[in-house]
């Protein structure tokens, strides 16, 4: 069973809500207790002047880097994830390097002493470089193409007179025509065939080169035989972090005064609505069952139909006030899809630009939309929603990735977004530890994006996810809930969002749109769960397949309706991630994969960290912001979408899922669990 006797006291009300106070000021207090380590400025000591005994080996996924540096050699290790299987004939990794003095017989990195790597200096990687630039650059005067490689949105155009420029996404001319896009694996096919043909008259009997490149990242690895590129940056400076007592102080103050008391004086009627609902959710949690095993193998699949789609409409019609809208929707799976989309959206913008986030990061990723928000707050309307806790803490984790050296965290992003520019910022409190968790941006009032990407590099660059955007009459639902959001956390808190309920602008018209589909907005909100009803139900219904793509996963009802789907022949099949940014959520979904794997469904390990929030019941379609644990389903506030258009579902199976279920490996057998993971897993849901 998914939850053992030993810690289901702590399932119960006033149990719950204690440990998930604690859980929240434990976490406040541990990472406001770590402290950085020891200053390197690696860039101005590590980077080589010159290629005299510089010197590197390599050996599989590791290379090592011979350094003088004062008068001795220090040495710089990297490691890279293997190629995945059947991915394309030319590959881009990334790896940070690390630093050590010690003797050669002490080194970490196993490497081939005899397997030495040519090195090659600086202006040979700018040549290299400006040679793909020329040829990714349309022959046509004022356009461009779209570079998504080391870490950058790259704009390459030709000016008037012919000649190849750059210029970052954010900063592009709208007069430059953006004709397409290409992406690190184009790079690495482009860089691997200049250097084949003899572009850098290299030695043709070398196929192994390093390029010190003067920046960061201080070395690019290149492979001709792999046909692999390799980008070797160098670790980030830790004591660009905040001091452990200036956050521990801000946290408690997020978690205590803003969260209870001031929204005791200005959000009073949310405070006691939230207090019962979180009571209420928690009873009916602590006395809901875990999940039934039935006895004897799971049957066949079922070869017969699925739901009758307009029939199931019909009945959410009924069955719950969230309607259909007329809309368009097109999926950006990635950071690499979305956030330039978002970028360009934002430049384009002419009337308004409203931001809704659980996360707004510090990082050099999050400080480049937000210098963008800042620049175009002087032309329209910018405003910026963000969750407080959310915001606080993701602040204090470092991305995968270091950032530029001369980067600096901001301490504050609501500061950093007012400073000297016009950006309306509000933050959402967080009465009870409930969460808003909803990831909406609005352009133009015309143009939506919702889905499970915040604002940092981890979205852009780490994790795999999923964005929607959408145009039509459905932005104008959207724009509704957007505009509500903004009221509730202004300085009148419900007395504003009284208002707004009792006084809303005209509703969008529902008028067909030319190519549109029917689009339903499914919330999470206090005494409000459409999104748990409306999948629990199409669970109970589903007759043919039910596809499953989420990474926080502990509602036991959920868990026991996917096993009584699969007892009925359905093909049930789960993704989650191999490395889940949470470990608490990793037993979680862990012990669920165990119970659906017991039970005859297919459970899959995505490579690295998967976000996405989406599933598919017989052609039936939901995606956005929730989760599948009791916050998202029950509690916090969340957002997504809901259609059943044949051609668009398809194309989420495809482009999604199927692409997933290739890349991850599939789990054959449970996974062992002890003692102290099902202790453990008593306390998810909630952190």
């Amino acid at each position: 069973m998914k939850n053992p006797d030993l810690p289901g006291l702590f399932r119960f009300p006033i149990f719950r809500f204690f440990r998930c106070l604690g859980g929240w000021l434990l976490l406040a207090l541990l990472a406001g207790c770590a402290s950085p380590g020891p200053r390197v400025r690696y860039l101005e000591e590590m980077q080589p002047a010159s290629l005299t005994n510089l010197a590197a080996y390599r050996a599989d996924t590791n290379l090592e880097i011979r350094i003088p540096l004062r008068g001795k050699d220090a040495y710089a290790h990297a490691n890279w994830p293997r190629a995945e299987a059947g991915g394309t004939n030319y590959g881009q990794r990334f790896a940070v390097l690390s630093f050590e003095t010690e003797k050669p017989g002490t080194r970490r990195a196993a490497v081939n002493r005899n397997n030495q790597v040519a090195i090659r200096d600086a202006p040979q990687w700018k040549q290299l470089v400006q040679r793909i630039f020329s040829g990714l650059a349309p022959a046509a005067p004022g356009h461009g193409v779209l570079l998504l490689a080391q870490n950058e949105e790259i704009v390459i155009f030709r000016d008037m007179a012919g000649k190849v420029s750059e210029v970052k996404l954010e900063n592009k001319s709208p007069e430059i025509v953006v004709d397409q896009t290409y992406n690190d694996t184009d790079f690495s096919r482009l860089a691997i065939h200049l250097l084949e043909t003899g572009v850098l008259n290299l030695d043709q009997s070398q196929w192994q080169f390093l390029f010190v490149t003067g920046e960061n990242p201080g070395f690019v690895f290149m492979d001709l035989r792999q046909r692999l590129v390799v980008f070797l940056a160098y670790p980030g400076d830790p004591e660009t972090q905040e001091l452990p007592p200036v956050f521990a102080v801000r946290a408690l103050n997020s978690l205590l005064i803003r969260s209870l008391l001031v929204t005791a004086v200005k959000n009073p009627c949310t405070l006691l609505a939230r207090g019962f609902w979180q009571l209420g959710t928690s009873g009916a949690a602590a006395i809901a069952p875990g999940p039934e095993s039935p006895a004897g193998p799971p049957p066949p699949l079922s070869t017969g139909p699925g739901m009758d789609l307009a029939a199931w409409e019909k009945d959410l019609d009924q069955m719950m006030s969230a309607r259909r809208y007329p809309g368009k929707i097109e999926l950006l799976i990635d950071g690499e899809k979305f956030f330039p989309a978002l970028i360009q959206s934002v430049e384009g913008a002419t009337r308004s630009v409203d931001a809704q986030v659980f996360i707004f990061d510090n990082d050099d990723y999050a400080v480049k939309i937000a210098d963008l928000l800042k620049r175009r707050s002087a032309e329209v309307k910018v405003r910026v929603l963000m969750d407080d806790a959310g915001s606080l803490f993701a602040g204090k984790v470092s991305p995968a990735a270091p950032p530029a050296e001369d980067f600096q965290r901001p301490a504050d992003i609501q500061g950093y977004l007012t400073s000297g520019s016009q950006v309306r910022v509000r933050a959402s409190a967080n009465p009870w530890l409930t969460l808003d968790h909803r990831k909406l941006f609005i352009i133009d009032g015309r143009q939506a994006y919702l889905g499970g990407m915040n604002i940092g590099r981890q979205y852009r660059y780490e994790w795999h996810d999923l964005m929607a955007g959408l145009t039509g009459p459905v932005v104008g639902r959207l724009e509704k809930s957007y505009r509500k959001a903004w009221a509730h956390a202004g300085p009148l808190g419900d007395f504003s969002y009284a208002w707004a309920m009792l006084f809303p602008p005209p509703a969008p018209a529902n008028s067909r749109m030319p190519g549109g589909i029917d689009i339903r907005p499914l919330r999470t909100a206090t005494f409000q769960a459409d999104i748990y009803r409306a999948q629990l139900e199409a669970i109970n219904r589903a007759g043919s397949y039910i596809y499953i793509e989420n990474a926080y996963f502990d509602d036991n009802t959920i868990l026991s309706a996917l096993i009584q789907a699969r007892r009925r022949g359905v093909d049930v099949r789960v993704i989650f991630p191999a490395e889940n940014d949470s470990g608490i959520m990793q037993t979680s979904d862990q012990a669920t994969g165990n119970e659906l794997i017991e039970n005859g469904a297919r459970v899959y390990v995505y490579p690295g960290m998967t976000h996405v929030k989406a599933a598919i019941y017989d052609g039936w379609a939901c995606l956005g912001s929730a989760n599948f644990n009791k916050m998202s389903l029950h509690v916090g506030q969340e957002l997504d979408v809901a259609f059943s258009d044949p051609v668009t579902v398809d194309r989420l199976k495809q482009e999604l899922f199927e692409t997933d279920f290739k890349r991850s490996r599939e789990l054959t057998q449970p996974i062992p669990l002890n003692w102290f993971d099902s202790f453990v897993n008593a306390f998810t849901g909630e952190l």
